[in-house]
């Protein structure tokens, strides 16, 4: 049985994320599922794979500070 991971709040909030999503007629978090967990495949663009890229990084530097920091 697969396990879901939490996506962070404010990647799913996050208004670049909200505007890739609703051009590929897909929500939020089923963007970063499929971008993140390659649980399926949606024709991004290469500036959205940057920027979603780029973003998720974001998010994984700042858990690990905050994780360090606790």
């Amino acid at each position: 049985m697969k396990q879901k991971t939490e996506l962070p709040e404010e990647l799913c909030a996050d208004e670049a994320v909200c505007f890739i999503a609703y051009r590929h007629h897909v929500s939020p978090q089923q963007l970063l599922r499929y971008f993140l967990y390659g649980e399926a495949s949606i024709p991004l663009e290469a500036n959205e794979v940057e920027i979603l890229r780029g973003l998720s990084e974001l998010i994984k530097d700042d858990k690990t500070i905050n994780i360090k920091t606790r």
